[in-house]
């Protein structure tokens, strides 16, 4: 087994990653406010800044990799916002409805 450490932070994202120094994070995972104004809820009226991924991508080491979901309706925004942050978008993966 490797002698790795695995940190896992727990709270709001945007206060925690400022305390992180720049290229210390392995990877980002994240399910984002879709921007769909689930049930009226204020924190999914949009989908979140240029200016969050690009905190995003300075924390994240080079050759990190971020796995962001998005809404099927608003994931041209979230995808459009990360690219412009800096990221390179490599693929995506959409879940397929039947209904």
């Amino acid at each position: 087994m490797s002698d790795s450490q695995w940190t896992v932070h727990h709270g709001d994202c945007l206060k925690i990653m400022k305390d992180m120094a720049d290229d210390s994070v392995d990877s980002i995972i994240t399910d984002c406010p879709y921007g769909l104004e689930f049930m009226g809820k204020k924190w999914d009226y949009d989908v979140p800044s240029v200016e969050i991924w690009k905190e995003c991508f300075r924390v994240l080491k080079p050759g990190g990799h971020l796995l962001s979901f998005a809404g099927s309706r608003t994931y041209h925004r979230v995808a459009v916002n990360i690219e412009d942050a800096g990221f390179f978008i490599r693929d995506q993966i959409m879940w397929l409805y039947g209904s």
